[in-house]
């Protein structure tokens, strides 16, 4: 029996950009949706653990696409919303929000959250 030795190098998944990149597409298409926009008053957070932070939703929410996202140590924003799911409220993207801050603490102190 051969064994197979697997080498672990440190990934910087920041720079993975995939999920969030891919959803420009949806917004030009035939699935054309209105997103609605997320913002986030926080302190102390760095650009590339917000780009992980906010990948992860799409990961999360595979439904959910992700598009604009801007930000710097203070506050953050982004569009999100589903192709698939025309009748999506602002509020049902809040409920959202809420439950992924609760499920994963950001690398950040979140001071308020605004869905519009």
């Amino acid at each position: 029996m051969n064994s197979i030795i697997y080498s672990r190098d440190k990934i910087n998944l920041s720079d993975v950009d995939y999920n969030i990149e891919a959803g420009k597409g949806y917004l030009e298409g035939t699935s054309k949706f209105k997103p609605v926009k997320v913002e986030l008053n926080v302190s102390n957070a760095k650009t590339d653990q917000v780009h992980y932070w906010i990948n992860e939703i799409t990961n999360q929410y595979a439904d959910f696409v992700v598009t604009n996202v801007k930000a710097d140590p203070n506050k953050i924003s982004f569009d999100i919303g589903s192709p698939s799911m025309e009748d999506l409220t602002a509020e049902d993207i809040e409920f959202r929000m809420k439950e992924y801050l609760d499920m994963n603490v950001p690398p950040f102190e979140v001071k308020e959250l605004k869905v519009q």
